[in-house]
């Protein structure tokens, strides 16, 4: 019996203390939210802070700084570009780039470790644009700078090339950042104002071999029509659709007479040169190709023809979008004070 009152004392104690804890007291930690918000796990802005880590990871690295860039954000706030050098284990030059928001790292590109095989990585700060060159590392003098709106897109934008020459362009955000996919049938490596409308395109021209005996001139561009930049777009076609007739044209249609091409490498040439951008302005493939394949190919010619053919075939198609281009951070959105290496 005792045993069984003790029982149901503690019962009572237990339904006594229920009914009071079920009242409307709150006590959660969070407040009447009941449960934590975002900001109880991102750190609060202090750009200061995000350098100074910089700073430190920069000297464990032995890296030095060569450039330093600011822009704007799109929503207020300011954001930094730093451009780094320094050598590997081997010897050989290094670069690296860090971009900091007060919220955050939101790139950390480089440097490259000195056994790593693919180096395709852009890991170089290109603090500006030239149109028509290939840019250099300390060229700051140019209008579309790195930390400008490149494409008018309201985001501020950063420019990147890796050990091959190889652009990249990057949307900077409070939070992250995003690499833009380029649909290009060469490596980009300049840019040109093809409609000179003050955006620029992003271009690449197919390489050629030392001593190749036709050496056409196979240039593509990219404009940026919605979220990437792009040859199968309205600004990119048109200016492939005029080069499609061939450097004459223009003055054809005012009744002047075109010089005929001085050899056979001319003339194949200027037939590559033509299916090339033909095939990128839109045009049938199947009939482009049947056109080029009519042309006269001489024997010691014919190696060398029937590479660029294969390369000017290849171009209706174009390179698929780069892995985690268009849209893909760089890194969660609550970046972290410290910068990872890519």
């Amino acid at each position: 019996m005792g045993v069984l009152r003790l029982a149901c004392v503690a019962c009572v104690v237990c339904v006594s203390c229920a009914s009071s804890c079920a009242s409307d007291h709150q006590v959660s930690p969070w407040g009447a939210a009941g449960r934590p918000t975002l900001g109880a796990f991102v750190a609060p802005p202090d750009l200061d802070a995000r350098l100074h880590a910089i700073d430190v990871e920069a000297a464990e690295l032995g890296l030095k700084l060569d450039v330093e860039l600011r822009g704007a954000l799109r929503r207020g706030g300011e954001v930094v570009m730093r451009g780094y050098s320094g050598t590997d284990a081997l010897g050989r030059r290094t670069s690296a780039v860090r971009v900091a928001t007060p919220h955050g790292v939101v790139i950390a590109a480089g440097p490259l470790d000195s056994g790593r095989v693919d180096r395709r990585q852009a890991t170089q700060l290109i603090p500006s644009l030239l149109p028509g060159r290939e840019p250099e590392a300390t060229e700051q003098l140019g209008v579309f700078r790195s930390g400008t709106d490149l494409n008018r897109d309201g985001a501020p934008d950063v420019v990147l090339r890796n050990e091959g020459g190889e652009l990249e362009i990057w949307a900077v955000q409070p939070l992250g950042a995003a690499q833009y996919a380029v649909e290009l049938a060469a490596p980009p490596r300049f840019a040109l104002d093809v409609d000179q409308d003050g955006i620029l395109e992003l271009a690449g021209r197919i390489p050629l071999g030392e001593g190749d005996p036709i050496a056409p001139d196979l240039l593509d561009v990219a404009g940026f029509e919605g979220d990437r930049y792009t040859h199968r777009g309205s600004v990119a076609r048109a200016f492939h659709a005029a080069r499609a007739e061939g450097p004459g044209a223009e003055t054809a249609g005012q009744g002047k007479r075109q010089e005929p091409p001085k050899d056979d490498a001319a003339r194949l040439r200027g037939a590559l040169e033509r299916a090339w951008h033909a095939l990128l302005a839109g045009r049938p493939a199947a009939e482009t190709l049947a056109t080029l394949d009519r042309e006269p190919v001489t024997p010691a010619l014919r190696g060398a023809f029937s590479a660029h053919r294969a390369r000017v075939a290849a171009a209706a198609s174009g390179p698929p979008a780069p892995p985690g281009a268009g849209g893909v951070p760089t890194r969660p959105q609550g970046a972290s004070e410290t910068p990872a290496r890519r």
